[in-house]
């Protein structure tokens, strides 16, 4: 009965957590409606954000996950193994264990302190990382937890300088950075395929892909895919909350829409070209496309004991890799199209009483 007790005890604990989680999301939005607009939002389970963004009103708001369900309810789905989602380490070697092409992991921080991981590189102190780069390795580091692409580097160098999200820095100024940082992973910079360079050279420019499963035919789908792309507002990364654009990606051809801007704020844009660059978005076809989607339901397959995974994807010249695993993903891609038009994705989610 006391195990029983500290289950629900830990359960309504998390259950608070999230639901702390979505009315935080809301106080801190950007976004600015009317008050009525905002009643119908709360009282229906979506954010303000959402409710305009997706367009959503009582004849169409069935088709939509709504944010409480995301916040509360499909942190579920996963139940323990959820956690090794969060865990960037764990989760990559789970992955590897599956021979999928994964980052090379370097450093621990932990508490301000380093731990080498593997042998490639000595790396037990800040001055380890910049001898390393100016010897031509390049690296991500980044927080261990959390995500929004919040304090992410791109450490790399140049003829002999240092460099910091590809500009100049000083080696002093690089190794108190990383002195302070309470915790977080250095890790292999992947490159990316040229096709996403070319649209945006200074991010790595990833697919986040939505996969669960379909119980009936006993086998993994793709629910929705999306191509995040960096823009000079958003360097290093490619995140939407830091000023990125995301464009649909259609699930049969691989083909790219028009990116969206503005996913914070009340000014949504939409863009056949980069808006930086003015390389076209909409109409390219994501190489690789059909042998990464294989590839990715083929991994699903082998671990479905995790049924709900949003993959961040990078897509280089010879394949593709996995950068992370989100165990709650962000679903405003559904404002490109609702996610509960297609039945097997309603059918997964009531199994889990995620709607």
């Amino acid at each position: 009965m006391r195990k029983d007790l500290a289950a629900r005890m830990l359960r309504f604990g998390r259950t608070l957590r999230n639901v702390q989680r979505i009315a935080t999301a809301e106080l801190s939005s950007p976004f600015r409606a009317p008050l009525p607009t905002r009643l119908w939002s709360w009282r229906r389970g979506f954010l303000t954000r959402s409710t305009v963004r997706y367009g959503a009103n009582e004849e169409n708001r069935h088709l939509f996950v709504s944010d409480w369900a995301r916040f509360v309810r499909t942190p579920r789905i996963n139940g323990q193994f959820g956690v090794a989602l969060d865990n960037k380490i764990i989760f990559s070697r789970i992955l590897a264990s599956y021979g999928c092409t994964v980052p090379e992991y370097y450093c621990l921080i932990r508490d301000g302190e380093m731990f080498q991981i593997g042998d490639v590189h000595e790396m037990r102190t800040p001055a380890d990382v910049v001898d390393a780069c100016l010897t031509g390795a390049e690296f991500i580091v980044k927080p261990y937890t959390g995500g929004g692409g919040l304090g992410v580097m791109v450490l790399s160098s140049s003829d002999g300088r240092l460099m910091v999200n590809w500009e100049e820095r000083g080696a002093e100024e690089v190794k108190a950075v990383l002195s302070r940082m309470p915790d977080g992973v250095i890790s292999q910079f992947v490159h990316q395929h040229d096709y996403a360079s070319t649209i945006f050279p200074r991010a790595t420019n990833t697919i986040r892909m939505l996969t669960m499963w379909d119980y009936e035919e006993g086998e993994p789908f793709l629910a929705f895919a999306g191509h995040r792309f960096g823009t000079n507002l958003s360097v290093p990364v490619d995140n939407c909350s830091q000023g990125g654009l995301a464009s649909p990606v259609d699930l049969e051809t691989g083909k790219l829409g028009a990116a969206q801007s503005g996913h914070y704020v009340n000014q949504s844009l939409m863009h056949d070209a980069h808006p930086d660059t003015g390389e076209q978005i909409k109409g390219v076809r994501v190489p690789h496309w059909d042998a990464t989607v294989a590839g990715l339901l083929a991994i699903c397959k082998r671990m479905a004991y995790i049924p709900y995974v949003g993959w961040d994807v990078i897509v280089t010249q010879d394949g593709f890799t996995v950068t992370e695993g989100n165990s709650c993903p962000d679903l405003g891609h559904q404002t490109f199209t609702p996610l509960l038009k297609d039945p097997r994705v309603r059918a997964f989610y009531e199994r889990f009483g995620a709607l």
